[in-house]
């Protein structure tokens, strides 16, 4: 059994991206349960969903700690995952942000947001691309139709070719980023960094 959880605020994607991951596994033969918890302010307040996963039946979809958890945003606390995937700035340790060294190997630091603006031209494809790299971590192997198929129609193509960005995400891509740009941080765990999607 596979439990993630995606946090973020309002405006963030979290729906999107969990609901599209939970549509795909579903046509992929697997039993989800996807649960959500989120502010009555529509932008800006706290958007959590909680998705488990599994061949067999789901007996307890409730998470007390997650194999991956995306974190877009601070808005949540006190949740728990064996992988934290962060989007930049948001690994702290005591509130003090984290040197990139210091990052545990088991999680990663990834710029979505800017990434998306940069390289799609809108903010709103970082979390697909977010979403490429989770399908990666999470060992979500879907063909292309597969994927075309659970994702919005608005914005189809560009979703498509961010997620396919997101699973192509590994060490040498983090090098040649890091290197265009100086400033940023980005920091894949040693799993992470093994999976190359094909």
């Amino acid at each position: 059994m596979k439990k993630i959880i995606v946090s973020g605020e309002g405006g963030q994607g979290v729906r999107v991206i969990s609901l599209t991951l939970a549509q795909l596994l579903v046509n992929l033969g697997f039993e989800v349960s996807l649960l959500y918890d989120y502010d009555a302010a529509v932008r800006g307040g706290l958007s959590l969903a909680h998705l488990v996963y599994d061949k067999n039946p789901i007996d307890n979809p409730v998470i007390d700690e997650a194999d991956i958890l995306l974190k877009l945003s601070n808005k949540a606390e006190g949740l728990h995952a064996k992988t934290t995937v962060y989007q930049t700035g948001l690994g702290t340790e005591e509130g003090k942000a984290l040197k990139l060294e210091d990052i545990p190997p088991t999680n990663e630091e990834i710029p979505f947001s800017e990434l998306g603006t940069e390289i799609f031209g809108k903010e709103l494809f970082g979390y697909m691309i977010a979403l490429g790299r989770l399908m990666v971590l999470a060992d979500v192997n879907a063909p292309e139709s597969d994927i075309r198929a659970v994702l919005p129609k608005k914005y189809k193509e560009e979703n498509l070719k961010a997620i396919n960005f997101g699973q192509r995400l590994h060490e040498d891509e983090q090098k040649r980023l890091g290197e265009e740009k100086s400033g940023r941080r980005i920091k894949l765990s040693e799993r992470g960094k093994q999976k190359k999607a094909s």
